[in-house]
């Protein structure tokens, strides 16, 4: 489209110059094609900054969809001070799409399990994700992203790695841990997001999903 443009700009300037016309004209006409141009650039710029593909959204979902997903929290969580930032981040993603829905439910029943544990995850891994069928069975998280859908989700929060954080980083952690119950990637993935967000690998001082997080979720969810 670029080479196109300047192809354009080339064969206007010939033909105005030998029909004699006035610099004015001639720099009106160029000025109006190189606006065209940065506006070209800007739309092609917007358009990759804004990619929802599977990179960063997993095609496969939870059992019944997200309108209706049941939760169960752990007494660890209270015990490890991690509470507020679990209560956070269901109520965050809750408000983020109208097709998204948690209720409580027993531990028998929830389709998802939140657990805290001290130093129980591999060396600063702040927290996991995990897909499992109701029988027991575990999914690999790769499976999740090319389409296999699963029952339940277990999140585990590790205060232990996380130990000294800020309030507004553990609400981040949690954050991005249901983000994945929810069907998000890693926002580094290429093509990576810049800045900072929830669903962004790593440490931040976050209380609410970005735009940017939002505008996956809803992709997937609606809004």
């Amino acid at each position: 489209m670029l080479i196109r443009t300047v192809y354009i700009v080339k064969v206007k300037l010939k033909y105005l110059t030998k029909r004699g016309k006035s610099l004015r004209n001639l720099k009106r006409t160029k000025k109006l094609i190189l606006t065209s141009m940065t506006v070209a650039l800007s739309l092609m710029a917007a358009t990759a900054s804004a990619d929802t593909g599977t990179a960063h959204i997993k095609i496969g979902s939870i059992s019944g969809g997200a309108s209706s997903i049941t939760y169960w929290v752990d007494s660890s969580v209270a015990s490890y001070g991690q509470n507020g930032g679990v209560d956070n981040a269901i109520s965050k993603w809750d408000a983020a799409s109208s097709g998204i829905s948690f209720s409580s439910a027993s531990s028998s029943t929830a389709k998802l399990k939140v657990y805290a544990g001290e130093y129980s995850l591999p060396a600063n891994v702040y927290g996991e994700t995990s897909y499992w069928y109701f029988n027991g069975q575990q999914i690999g998280a790769g499976a999740i992203t090319n389409g296999q859908n699963y029952e339940v989700a277990r999140v585990v929060i590790d205060a232990g790695w996380t130990s000294g954080w800020e309030q507004s980083e553990r609400y981040m952690n949690a954050g991005h841990e249901i983000g994945h119950v929810l069907g998000l990637n890693h926002f580094e993935n290429a093509p990576a997001h810049s800045g900072d967000h929830w669903m962004k690998s790593g440490k931040y001082k976050l209380t609410s999903p970005t735009a940017t997080d939002l505008a996956h979720v809803r992709t997937k969810w609606g809004w």
